[in-house]
C-alpha cells in the first residue's frame, strides 16, 4: 500500500514541474560576476539574450546551451531537489579557492535555498539545469562569469527588430514566423546598435563604415534565402562576427 501510494506521489510530483514549466521562456537578463575575470561578456549581452527555452509536455527544445543549434529534449527525465545556491555558485563558477562567490556578486536577489531542477535528455545524452528564481523566472548557469534569467512568456513568439505587420520580403516572414529567428533578429539588432552608439560617442564613425558595410552585406545574402535552415546558419554566423566588435562594459 506504502509503494503505491509512493509512485502515485512521484507521478503527481513530476507532472507538477512539467505543468508548471510548460510555456515558451526567453533569456530576459544576462548577469555577470564583479571580478576580474569578466571578459567575455557583458551585462545584458545581446548574445544570449532573447534565446528561447520552449517546454512542451513531451519534447522541450532550446538554444540555450548549444548557441548555434536548436536542441531537441525526448523522453527526458526529472529530478528536482533544493540547494544553497551560493553553493553552487562557488562550486560551479568560483576559478580557484580563494574566490567567493556569492549572489552579490552577480547582483541577482533571490532567496538561498532554491529549487534546482536537473533536466535528462537521453536522446542527446545531456542534462540541462536550471535554478527556479520564482514561479515566472529561472536562471542558468551560462559561462564562468555569466548566469542567464530566462522569463515565462505568455505570447507564442516574440517581437523581431521590425514589424511583422509590414513584412513584405520571404526572410522577413520567415522571421516572424519562427520564435528563434526573432530572437536571433533581436539579438543581431541590438549587437549593431550597442556598436553604432559606441562609436558614435567616441566621435570615430568613420572606422564604422567596415562594419555598416557588413551589415549591409548580411541583409543582402539574408534576403536569398528560402527556408528557415538558411536563415538560421547565416544569421547564428553574422551575430558572433558582429559581437567581435562590441565593446565589454564591465563593473570594474
Amino acid at each position: 500500500m506504502f509503494r503505491i501510494f509512493f509512485i502515485l506521489v512521484i507521478l503527481l510530483f513530476s507532472f507538477s514541474i512539467k505543468a508548471n514549466l510548460n510555456d515558451n521562456w526567453v533569456v530576459s537578463k544576462v548577469y555577470i560576476s564583479d571580478t576580474v575575470y569578466t571578459k567575455k561578456v557583458s551585462y545584458d549581452d545581446p548574445i544570449y539574450l532573447n534565446r528561447i527555452f520552449q517546454w512542451k509536455e513531451n519534447v522541450i527544445k532550446t538554444n540555450i546551451y548549444s548557441g548555434d543549434q536548436i536542441e531537441t529534449c525526448l523522453s527526458y527525465n526529472i529530478n528536482k531537489f533544493v540547494v544553497n545556491f551560493d553553493d553552487i555558485l562557488n562550486r560551479k563558477m568560483a576559478k580557484n579557492n580563494n574566490e567567493i562567490l556569492t549572489t552579490k556578486s552577480f547582483d541577482i536577489n533571490i532567496k538561498q535555498s532554491i529549487n534546482q531542477i536537473d533536466i535528462f535528455c537521453p536522446n542527446i545524452n545531456r542534462t540541462w539545469t536550471l535554478f527556479e528564481k520564482n514561479a515566472n523566472e529561472y536562471l542558468i548557469i551560462n559561462t564562468y562569469d555569466s548566469i542567464l534569467e530566462i522569463k515565462r512568456i505568455k505570447h507564442q513568439n516574440i517581437e523581431p527588430s521590425f514589424s511583422c505587420s509590414i513584412a513584405r520580403k520571404s526572410s522577413e516572414k520567415l522571421i516572424c514566423q519562427n520564435i528563434y529567428l526573432s530572437g536571433l533578429d533581436r539579438s543581431i539588432h541590438d549587437i549593431y546598435y550597442n556598436i553604432k552608439k559606441y562609436y558614435d560617442y567616441n566621435n570615430v564613425q568613420k572606422d564604422f563604415e567596415e562594419i555598416y558595410s557588413n551589415q549591409r552585406k548580411f541583409i543582402q545574402k539574408r534576403e536569398l534565402c528560402k527556408d528557415e535552415n538558411c536563415l538560421m546558419d547565416i544569421m547564428y554566423q553574422h551575430a558572433r562576427e558582429l559581437h567581435e566588435y562590441m565593446p565589454l562594459v564591465t563593473p570594474y
